[in-house]
């Protein structure tokens, strides 16, 4: 395709009419763009969710200024952004989500719980409930309010907390705890709630709740002491090994995302958020990839950029005549510069449509591609070598 070509399509690209949008639906600040997001919100509630799950929070960076929902996040490298709440497994898998819309943009601030303790308690509802999930979170989102609504609910929750929400709980200060040494920790538990709180001192101290886990048993991790230059263990509780091995999934996808992300200029601020969720499937195809590729027991599944390269092939080759690509290159004067050429095997999804795979016979005998014996039968669509005899047929095992 052209560049000239591709920038039309993109220019003429929408999510939906807007003179036929009526008035009442406009007061969604996502309606240009909201049939796409609720088909591939759609599609990701349709995978079943592992039991751990983590709630936190995926930026989009967008520098325009025709847009409603952008937010400015001091610190950050990149501080006005597009935020959207993820509900992801510990393998990185995306499972639920929402585009926020800012504090007018929805009815949460006058809830107990906030707008941060509103999106977790919303994108637990496409769980099941009373199946012994298990919901983590970082300290933007927890609080003793939060976590009793879950427990009625028949969610179970960890998650840093705030020392403000902590609504008297007496437990040991920072100092106390430094006084003490590296890795102590100090505990206290709700009787009618059943709901831990447990401060852990590391390098700083730290306060987590939960009521699922506790603090036994205990284990160690090897924490790096500057005094004496060397790796030493350091006892931790059985809740701060639950809440770092369950909370990176997030982390983990949004830097699969921005790996290999392509960039891409345009005047429409939902632009930035359709290329996002594009790379979103992408990556999300991958974790299914490599998880299935655990169970049958491969040892070298593809890497993201090779995967990535298959999708875009496989979209381009399938139910067409014939192989696509770049035209040749011109042959150079002299012979010690001709360019290597590589030959690339066509896509399974192309190989396999069952479309236009012509056999023609070609003057260079070449070997097969499935009993490597040489031939000179020829797929015209693949480009590849494929014996067909009265013994042997492989030009139909490579395509079916």
């Amino acid at each position: 395709m052209g560049r000239n070509r591709f920038q039309l399509l993109l220019r003429t690209i929408h999510f939906v009419d807007n003179e036929g949008v009526p008035e009442d639906g406009k007061t969604d600040k996502l309606w240009k763009i909201r049939p796409f997001l609720k088909m591939f919100r759609e599609q990701c509630l349709l995978v079943t969710p592992e039991e751990n799950q983590a709630v936190d929070e995926m930026m989009v960076p967008f520098k325009g200024q025709y847009s409603h929902i952008k937010q400015y996040i001091r610190g950050k490298p990149n501080p006005w952004e597009f935020k959207i709440w993820c509900r992801c497994s510990k393998s990185g898998i995306l499972h639920d989500f929402e585009v926020y819309q800012g504090k007018t943009g929805t009815n949460r601030d006058k809830s107990a719980l906030g707008v941060a303790g509103e999106v977790v308690s919303k994108l637990s509802d496409t769980l099941p409930s009373h199946k012994n999930y298990k919901l983590f979170a970082d300290n933007l989102f927890t609080s003793v309010g939060l976590l009793e609504k879950l427990q009625q609910t028949g969610f179970q929750y960890t998650g840093t907390v705030r020392a403000n929400r902590l609504h008297g709980c007496s437990l040991k200060s920072e100092k106390e705890l430094s006084k003490l040494g590296r890795g102590t920790s100090d505990y206290r538990v709700e009787q009618d709630t059943n709901i831990i709180c447990v401060r852990w001192h590391d390098t700083k101290a730290v306060t987590l709740m939960s009521t699922c886990v506790g603090t036994l048993p205990l284990d160690t991790a090897k924490r790096w002491d500057k005094a004496q230059k060397e790796y030493r263990d350091v006892s931790r509780p059985l809740i701060i090994k639950e809440y770092n091995s369950n909370m990176g999934g997030i982390d983990l996808l949004d830097s699969c995302v921005v790996r290999y992300k392509f960039q891409l200029k345009s005047r429409r601020w939902y632009m930035y958020l359709f290329l996002h969720f594009i790379h979103l499937a992408v990556v999300n195809g991958w974790f299914f990839y490599r998880r299935d590729c655990q169970m049958l027991g491969l040892e070298k599944p593809l890497i993201l950029r090779r995967f990535q390269a298959q999708i875009a092939t496989g979209l381009i080759q399938v139910n067409t005549t014939k192989k696509r690509g770049r035209p040749p290159l011109d042959r150079p004067e002299s012979p010690t510069l001709q360019p290597k050429r590589v030959r690339i095997p066509p896509s399974r999804d192309a190989r396999k449509d069952q479309f236009a795979h012509l056999p023609i016979k070609i003057d260079k005998r070449r070997r097969c591609a499935i009993c490597q014996i040489t031939t000179n039968t020829h797929c015209e669509k693949c480009n590849v070598s494929i014996s067909f005899t009265e013994n042997r047929n492989c030009f139909r095992e490579y395509h079916v």
